[in-house]
């Protein structure tokens, strides 16, 4: 029996720190078990406790049914079961199974605290009361038990029950603000002001050095019908701290309300103008003031921007200001130049704001001001090397440039930041520019794999895609991979000249003639007026005239002249040959194929 008992105590304590008392007394009473029932028992338990352990909670849930058909008086086995029966939502059993294991273990508090949680969560707030103020009865040093009543009184409504659990807490803690706090909404709710006042006014004698209590209680009293009594105490309490920002903000408040509104103006440019005011209150304050301004002053920005700039000249290290000075700027529409100005004061106080030095890039984006997207963009990746928006911004102006190394460069450092938690469009689009550029140096295996990185973050960017496979094609390499990822861009975009003409020269490139020349046509038929009624079944090469293709690239007539020579007609092919021409081909094969009339590769030139 004793080695049973010490065995069992231990294995309790596993199960979520249940302490070796709760268990030890239990042990004790299995004298009624005949010895082999006991050794059944202890072997069914631990294994129980193993197969949780072990996570194999339905072994261990059947080896815990089979103890309490060998003692139908086991607590522990009682307590145990309900928490399986919890989790699988059989809560009227699981609720039985712990009363039944509080009522063979009446001492056991860990049972009764266990039974407390489970009334709690079902919302069955009055036994849960009633198990708790068992719980305190039982151990008074149980504070937060005492913590936990006056929650579920509160939830019940019960104010009376609610003020004796603070009372009690009052007792054995002693006074506290949020205790004394507590009483006084507790006295107003049930309506009786002279207790609430009584003991607010408490807790500021209580206090007779602290301003703030003092002007709690002021604001108490402008709630409850004491105004003149509030203007005392806050005239006294700015005697005393006339710098204290909660006596200051109290009186604005009651020149507010009193309706004296030059006083209130002239309290809140003292409140903005002090550095001593902090800068949440300002915010608030300014938030006030643009607020009354649309609604009782149709919105005139003059005044508003004019205290602005006083504010901020008088405190020109607070970016909190100046931030919400440009974005009143942008609601109100303010010219862009006057919105930069604001957002460049921001970061001269504040280099690492993200926001300000976002939005002054996007204007010099707008004005097409590649130099100034630069200048903004190097600090940014020093003062916040993990925004991969600066790299992006930067790489694009450095490319609008036709500064290939330092996009290139700029790339690299962004593809550096990415981590697991990164945005998979944005460091797809990455990987997908950095290719192109690759491409155009002349560097194809590090521009096709950059392509591969850029489809395992983004499997689908369309334009990634249609880049590849046309690169692929003009190589002559992997067509069946080229074509693959061409034809799920003209399945994306089927009217998109560029995605077309790519497949169709990927068909092309594989002989496949005939149907190279539907999509040509269709890429052709795109770019005229009528595409978006034309039918595909109609196509033809004759149905489109060559004065009307106007948009599309010399590159794609050029395409399109090749695959109707290659289908046999080589009139049409001709005239294709000589639009793109005229539209600026650069190919220095055009003027041979026009007088040779015949397709020439590459190498036949």
């Amino acid at each position: 029996m004793a080695v049973m008992a010490v065995v069992l105590m231990v294995a309790g304590c596993s199960h979520r720190g249940m302490p070796a008392s709760s268990v030890a007394p239990v042990v004790r009473e299995k004298a009624h078990l005949t010895a082999d029932e006991q050794q059944r028992y202890q072997y069914y338990f631990l294994e129980a406790l193993r197969q949780q352990n072990a996570e194999n909670y339905a072994a261990a849930f059947d080896l815990l049914a089979r103890c309490l058909a060998i003692d139908s008086t086991a607590a522990e086995a009682y307590y145990l079961m309900a928490d399986y029966l919890l989790a699988l939502k059989r809560n009227a059993e699981a609720t039985d199974y712990l009363e039944r294991a509080e009522d063979l273990a009446p001492a056991n508090d860990f049972y009764h605290e266990r039974a407390a949680q489970l009334y709690y969560g079902q919302q069955d707030f009055p036994r849960a009361i009633d198990a708790y103020e068992k719980l305190y009865a039982s151990n008074h040093e149980r504070i937060d038990v005492l913590s936990i009543l006056v929650q579920l009184y509160g939830r019940q409504k019960d104010y009376a029950g609610m003020l004796n659990a603070v009372n009690r807490l009052e007792r054995a803690e002693g006074s506290s603000e949020d205790l004394t706090l507590t009483k006084m909404r507790i006295y107003e709710v049930q309506g009786n002001k002279k207790a609430a006042y009584r003991t607010l006014k408490s807790l500021s004698d209580r206090h007779p050095t602290d301003i703030n209590y003092k002007v709690m209680l002021g604001n108490w009293l402008m709630q409850n019908d004491g105004k003149k009594q509030a203007y005392k105490i806050f005239s006294n309490a700015l005697r005393e701290e006339p710098d204290n920002n909660y006596a200051l903000a109290s009186m604005f408040d009651y020149y507010n309300t009193v309706g004296e509104d030059s006083m209130a103006a002239q309290l809140r440019d003292e409140m903005l103008l002090s550095r001593q005011t902090p800068t949440k209150t300002k915010l608030t304050l300014f938030q006030q003031i643009i607020r009354d301004n649309e609604k009782n002053h149709g919105g005139d920005s003059t005044a508003v921007l004019a205290l602005f700039e006083r504010v901020i000249e008088a405190n020109p290290k607070e970016a909190d200001i100046a931030t919400l000075a440009a974005a009143y700027m942008v609601m109100k529409e303010m010219p862009q130049q006057q919105v930069d100005s604001a957002l460049q004061r921001v970061l001269n106080v504040e280099p690492d704001n993200v926001g300000a030095r976002l939005q002054l890039i996007q204007s010099a984006w707008r004005r097409q001001d590649w130099t100034g997207v630069v200048d903004l963009c190097q600090p940014a990746v020093q003062l916040n090397p993990e925004e991969m928006a600066f790299y992006y911004y930067m790489g694009i102006a450095y490319y609008q440039q036709d500064k290939r190394d330092e996009a290139l460069d700029a790339f690299r450092r962004g593809v550096g930041e990415i981590t697991s938690e990164s945005n998979p469009e944005i460091v797809s689009d990455f990987y997908a520019i950095m290719g192109d550029i690759l491409h155009q140096k002349g560097r194809d295996d590090e521009a096709f794999a950059a392509y591969d990185s850029c489809l395992q973050w983004k499997d689908d960017n369309i334009g990634c895609l249609n880049n590849y496979a046309y690169y692929l094609s003009e190589l002559g390499r992997d067509l069946t991979k080229a074509e693959k990822m061409s034809y799920r861009t003209v399945k994306a975009e089927p009217k998109n000249p560029t995605y077309l003409d790519t497949y169709a020269w990927i068909l092309f490139m594989q002989e496949r003639y005939a149907e190279a020349q539907i999509y040509i046509d269709q890429a052709l038929l795109a770019d005229t007026l009528d595409a978006d009624t034309a039918s595909a079944d109609s196509l033809s090469a004759d149905t489109i005239a060559v004065d009307d293709i106007n948009f599309v690239s010399a590159v794609v007539v050029e395409h399109a002249g090749d695959i109707h020579a290659m289908n046999g007609d080589i009139d049409r092919a001709v005239e294709l040959w000589q639009r793109a021409l005229d539209k600026g081909s650069d190919n220095a094969l055009l003027p041979e194929k026009i007088k040779q009339r015949k397709y020439l590769r590459k190498d036949e030139e």
